[in-house]
């Protein structure tokens, strides 16, 4: 989808006369989903399609007529079910597209769009359509990020339906929303949701890789190659990637930032390679990870990281080995054929996929600070307050909301979080100790929650890697209470599944969540992390200048 909006851009730039055309809704069967999109060019389809056959030929149609007339169309299109000629459509569905006219009236629309997929954000492309017929009216298109504002037109029919930016980019899935208006007139409110585009990290600048970043660079992937041999880490042999790193595997991976559209594909020269290459990057929340090899070879490979504690046995079993899918392929290039082949199919799987646990994260700033002789949590810290900077980090993470439970100085610490994405959450027992500042949050938080982050809000040291290894690890299954281990000590944040929600509204506030972990230790998954961050938060003006010292 990047380069059908690269092209689109470069076009507008140039000042071509095109139009665009977007598949807005379907009924029964039809040859796209919602969402396809084409560029139209002198009656021809320049880039992209709507389905193909008698769709796409009206299409063409429309948008000749449209760049004759600079008006923009709405059309149905009704495909018959029944096989009578060649030329027809047996879909038996219907399908309704948009022609846009004018497209450069949305430049700078497209144009932040695409910066946000290099940039790795997500968002929404919003197209609200006034239209009486098949004329339209008017036509504006907005490009909204999670954080944004939305103008009040559509703030107002979101709301009318019950439903939020954040919800709607979530769902992976365009909305289609129709509203009537006076006389003949409607409003359809089209959101598409589009995600960053998809890394592919290739470890390994041998044949494979080599043969992997030539077919993967025509599907949308943007491609980093990583190996320690200068002479095999050149550009002129990766023309298609955007990056070629040489330097020692866990250096390389220490410059890439392994997202959720992160996929990566370890294919070195050798087993120490391949080892030091996964180690770097099997805690990450990288949405897939293969390892090429025999099974014995992987087998033996994730029974060393189970055994060593560079894995959690839940990690493990997310690591795709052997890598590919089984296609019987003997030569480098169907090799690379069988790993992309399977990239493909787990990226659709992940884009369109509902069952993915949904995390809130809460953070407790309830407390007086009475150890630290004021508000600890508003002290300075990494340039911003001490519970800024908790935030921040939360923003930084893959969970799908952030509670800020206040109790003490609370009208400053929500003056300082204004500009944060957080419910903020009074709770007015906060002096009968933690656990009614966790049991608050709980009870904000959405039914449709999955698992509880509780972090303490004077622990600013903890690194966003180490919240996003527990939501990680909590979202591929397994148990249900996390808690993070350095060298045998338990430590915060800690994240509880949601099936004790009801437990712990009952806690012994004298014991607090300590009396849940006691009551079901088979259900607790120890993780070790390899920073005693996890250990400590702040309390007293010596273990601040410490701790600030260390920043410097």
């Amino acid at each position: 989808m990047s380069a059908l909006y690269e092209q689109l851009i470069s076009c507008l730039k140039a000042g071509a006369n095109i139009q665009t055309g977007s598949l807005l809704f379907t009924k029964g069967s039809a040859p796209q989903v919602p969402g396809a999109m084409a560029i139209f060019e002198n009656e021809k389809v320049l880039s992209g399609t709507l389905g193909g056959g008698l769709l796409e030929a009206e299409a063409q149609k429309v948008a000749a007529l449209s760049a004759a007339t600079r008006k923009s169309v709405l059309q149905w299109v009704h495909f018959q079910s029944e096989l009578e000629d060649q030329t027809g459509a047996i879909c038996g569905g219907s399908a309704l597209f948009l022609i846009d006219a004018d497209p450069a009236r949305h430049l700078e629309v497209y144009q932040r769009l695409l910066d946000s997929m290099r940039s790795h954000k997500s968002g929404a492309l919003f197209t609200l359509i006034h239209y009486s017929g098949s004329k339209v009216l008017d036509l504006h298109r907005s490009w909204i990020e999670r954080q944004d504002t939305l103008p009040d037109t559509i703030t107002s029919i979101l709301l009318s339906e019950n439903l939020d930016v954040k919800q709607i980019i979530d769902s992976r899935t365009p909305c289609y929303i129709e509203t009537a208006g006076d006389k003949e007139e409607k409003t359809i409110l089209f959101i598409e949701p589009i995600l960053p585009i998809p890394q592919l990290i290739i470890a390994g600048a041998g044949h494979i890789g080599q043969a992997l970043c030539r077919i993967s660079s025509l599907v949308d992937f943007e491609i980093t190659v990583v190996d320690d041999r200068p002479e095999l880490a050149v550009s002129s042999r990766f023309p298609e990637a955007s990056r070629v790193i040489c330097q020692p595997l866990r250096e390389a991976f220490q410059t890439i930032s392994l997202t959720s559209d992160a996929y990566v594909v370890i294919a070195t020269q050798g087993h120490r390679t391949d080892i030091e290459a996964l180690k770097s990057c099997i805690c990450s929340n990288a949405a897939y990870i293969g390892v090429i090899g025999s099974k014995r070879k992987t087998t033996l490979m994730g029974q060393k990281f189970i055994a060593e504690k560079w894995a959690t046995p839940e990690e493990w079993k997310f690591v795709h080995t052997p890598v590919g899918i089984d296609i019987h392929s003997r030569t480098v290039n169907e090799i690379a054929v069988s790993i992309l082949a399977e990239l493909i199919k787990e990226r659709h799987e992940i884009y369109f996929s509902r069952s993915k646990k949904q995390v809130t994260a809460i953070v407790l700033a309830a407390g007086k600070s009475t150890r630290m002789g004021q508000q600890k949590l508003l002290m300075p810290f990494e340039g911003k307050s001490m519970i800024a900077t908790v935030a921040g980090k939360i923003a930084g993470t893959v969970s799908s909301r952030t509670i800020v439970v206040t109790g003490s100085d609370r009208n400053k610490i929500e003056e300082e979080l204004g500009a944060y994405p957080v419910l903020l959450v009074d709770n007015e027992r906060y002096e009968e100790g933690m656990l009614t500042s966790v049991q608050a949050g709980v009870a904000a938080a959405s039914p449709e929650t999955d698992g509880y982050l509780i972090l303490l809000g004077d622990q600013p040291m903890v690194s966003e890697a180490v919240i996003n290894r527990l939501i990680s690890v909590f979202q591929k299954g397994g148990k249900g209470l996390l808690i993070p281990v350095f060298k045998g000590k338990r430590g915060h944040p800690v994240l509880i599944g949601s099936k004790y929600k009801n437990e712990i509204k009952i806690l012994n506030p004298e014991i607090g969540l300590r009396e849940l972990f006691l009551n079901h230790p088979d259900d607790i998954l120890e993780i070790e992390i390899g920073s005693e961050d996890v250990l400590k938060d702040i309390d007293t003006p010596e273990e601040y200048e410490r701790e600030t010292k260390q920043i410097f």
